[in-house]
């Protein structure tokens, strides 16, 4: 999360410029939310899609945090390669603000970092209404904040993606900015595919939980990249253990169809974003009769991945967690 890495800077009383795209029409290389920041001396973090639109910001973001008013300013992508812009041609058009963040806004950056530790809802507030003097507010969900004025946090938390509103009674123009959600990979079975999945996961910023019903294949040692590790016998109860919520990614890799069974019995009663469940189709095909006759229906089935992972010819525990890795980033981007 970039604005971790924004607090420590602010912590070390340096103040700092964030870039961030707000808004967009047509085609562009990064979606709102996309976020750079830049340092007084220009040492560049994150990027907002390169090329000459992120060179033209880190710039204009050097003079920002050098003391500098704010900018909103406006990149045109659709040129035609003849006004020296050959870089420049998506199609689209990108609305970007650059905000000088300073030491004094410590608090807040704080408060962000805490409620993104807990996995728990929040959005970032910018009334840019005056852009030059952007007002930055953070809105803790936690405490019950849903709906301020016209606006309702729950919806742009649904949607999941950074807006731009013009509230109507006020006229003020608000960047709604929800904190990132890394989401949760829960690993049901910790054997060698389950072992590869946690490093990629974990590289792409997905939080690990894993359990198995074997101590050897769950603990720290195995898996020091998770939050927590469990020993569940038989794999039963599984969710009385482990929290479920929306931003969960079940995948059931255990070592044998009926764990398997048991497990996707149990993860089609959660609310999770995804299931996977590793196999052949026709483990599937059996898995599925049995759960017919338990009451499950196709509309359930519908909610999971089996065979897990993209069709790429994966064959090894490291191939095969590249595949799953792919389809859980498309998930949680809203792709598939």
């Amino acid at each position: 999360m970039i604005e971790k890495e924004i607090l420590s800077q602010l912590q070390q009383n340096r103040s700092v410029a964030l870039v961030t795209i707000i808004d967009k029409s047509g085609s562009a290389p990064r979606l709102p939310g996309s976020k750079m920041f830049v340092e007084e001396d220009g040492t560049l973090h994150g990027t907002i899609g390169g090329g000459r639109m992120e060179f033209t910001a880190h710039e204009a973001a050097i003079k920002v945090a050098s003391g500098a008013a704010s900018v909103l300013t406006e990149f045109d992508m659709r040129g035609s390669g003849t006004d020296g812009d050959a870089d420049m041609i998506c199609g689209g058009i990108q609305l970007v603000l650059i905000e000088r963040i300073t030491p004094e806004m410590t608090p807040i950056f704080e408060q962000a970092q805490e409620c993104f530790r807990d996995g728990s809802k929040g959005v970032w507030m910018i009334d840019i209404s005056d852009p030059e003097h952007p007002l930055r507010s953070f809105v803790d969900m936690r405490k019950g904040s849903t709906v301020q004025g016209e606006i309702d946090f729950r919806a742009v938390m649904r949607q999941r993606r950074t807006q731009l509103i013009k509230t109507k009674t006020a006229g003020k123009s608000i960047v709604v900015d929800p904190l990132p959600k890394s989401g949760t990979v829960v690993l049901i079975g910790g054997g060698h595919v389950s072992k590869e999945v946690a490093k990629l996961a974990s590289y792409v910023d997905f939080e690990i939980v894993v359990c198995d019903d074997r101590e050897e294949f769950s603990n720290k040692d195995r898996f020091p990249m998770a939050r927590s590790t469990h020993v569940i016998k038989d794999f039963k109860n599984l969710f009385q253990t482990i929290a479920q919520e929306e931003d969960s990614y079940l995948l059931i890799i255990t070592r044998g169809h009926s764990y398997d069974q048991e497990a996707l019995k149990q993860a089609l009663q959660t609310p999770a974003r995804y299931i996977g469940m590793i196999g052949s189709r026709s483990k599937r095909n059996i898995t599925y009769s049995n759960l017919r006759d338990q009451g499950f229906t196709d509309v359930d089935f519908a909610r999971v991945h089996c065979p897990v992972g993209l069709s790429i010819g994966s064959e090894t525990p490291k191939e095969i967690a590249v595949s799953i890795i792919a389809e859980l980033i498309a998930a949680r981007s809203g792709v598939s």
